[in-house]
């Protein structure tokens, strides 16, 4: 680190820290402001996300588990990081029952699987759709797109309305730079029928906008998190913006509700297909300690990915609450 980026950490350090005392004398009157802007954003997660009723502990080969997706007749497709492989995990014989190879290793980081077909995206937005991937006369057909590693592409979900792929954008929301979208993350469009990716984006998500529930100890430990944001912000070492989707995924009951999850703050949220965040929420440290993958049985039950960081890999599953906040 520079000399002059030193002296900007001390100066930013020096003023937050006034700028916390400042804060901490009103944070009564503001928590209570707080209060009735967070009415506005209905509680719509049908989950008890501190409670899994299964978790399932990975093989030391889906140690970089980074996407994962529904087969039904309880299997999941699993990819990871490094490798070209799809991974069939069953969630009753507790193992990996077949590995199919796509192609060349690289940075795959989600998946999806639609009819016959599989789609595993890179994180420079390259899409590879697996022809009969489960047959030994699969084909792999490898299509580019305009994002790139500046974007870093994480999350992959099939939209069975518009036949198409949504790609959640960790990092840069933009591939046009007249349109930089700053503080913002973007959801982009490809389009099944002509196998080309829409390049503007569908979805763009506002994560200042997201409620602020946590009791006060949390909040605490929030208010120092957004302070040294702000500080990286500043040195633009980052864009100031605290959610980088990991994955994402569609109920499949509720196909207006996406999901997404950011393993960096760990955090899920649900959005609207207009990019309105409906509910977010924090995920325990404890439970997902690098939460990379979601997706969802067809019943709608819930499953996340963690990757192995200082341990085993693990999907944790959670059944749908039986009375959902929604349906009462």
């Amino acid at each position: 680190m520079s000399a002059q980026n030193s002296i900007k950490i001390l100066h930013l350090t020096i003023v937050g820290f006034f700028l916390m005392v400042m804060d901490s004398c009103t944070m009564k009157e503001n928590s209570h402001q707080e209060d009735i802007l967070n009415i506005e954003i209905a509680n719509l997660i049908e989950y008890d996300l501190k409670k899994p009723d299964a978790i399932f502990k990975l093989p030391d080969k889906l140690d970089e588990v980074s996407g994962i997706a529904w087969l039904g007749k309880d299997k999941l497709a699993c990819i990871q990081d490094e490798k070209a492989i799809i991974y069939i995990y069953d969630l009753k014989k507790l193992k990996i029952i077949s590995e199919i190879h796509f192609g060349k290793d690289g940075d795959y980081e989600d998946i999806v699987v639609e009819g016959s077909n599989a789609y595993v995206l890179r994180s420079d937005g390259t899409v590879f759709e697996v022809e009969n991937f489960r047959l030994p006369t699969r084909k792999t057909h490898i299509f580019n797109t305009k994002l790139s590693l500046r974007n870093n592409a994480e999350g992959l979900a099939y939209d069975k309305e518009n036949n198409a792929l949504l790609l959640a954008c960790k990092e840069s929301p933009s591939i046009d730079k007249e349109y930089l979208y700053p503080g913002l993350r973007a959801i982009y469009t490809f389009d099944l029928k002509t196998k080309s990716l829409k390049e503007k984006p569908a979805i763009l998500i506002d994560p200042s906008k997201m409620k602020k529930n946590q009791t006060s100890p949390e909040k605490n430990k929030a208010y120092v998190s957004e302070f040294f944001t702000k500080i990286a912000h500043a040195l633009k070492l980052s864009d100031g913006n605290a959610f980088y989707p990991s994955a994402i995924a569609l109920h499949p009951n509720k196909p207006e509700q996406i999901y997404l999850i950011s393993s960096v703050g760990r955090t899920l949220i649900i959005l609207n297909r207009q990019g309105e965040i409906l509910d977010n929420t924090k995920l325990s440290k404890t439970l997902f300690t690098q939460a990379e993958g979601i997706c969802f049985s067809d019943k709608g039950d819930l499953f996340i990915s963690n990757e192995g960081k200082n341990g085993t890999a693990t999907i944790k599953k959670f059944n749908k609450l039986a009375k959902s906040k929604t349906d009462i």
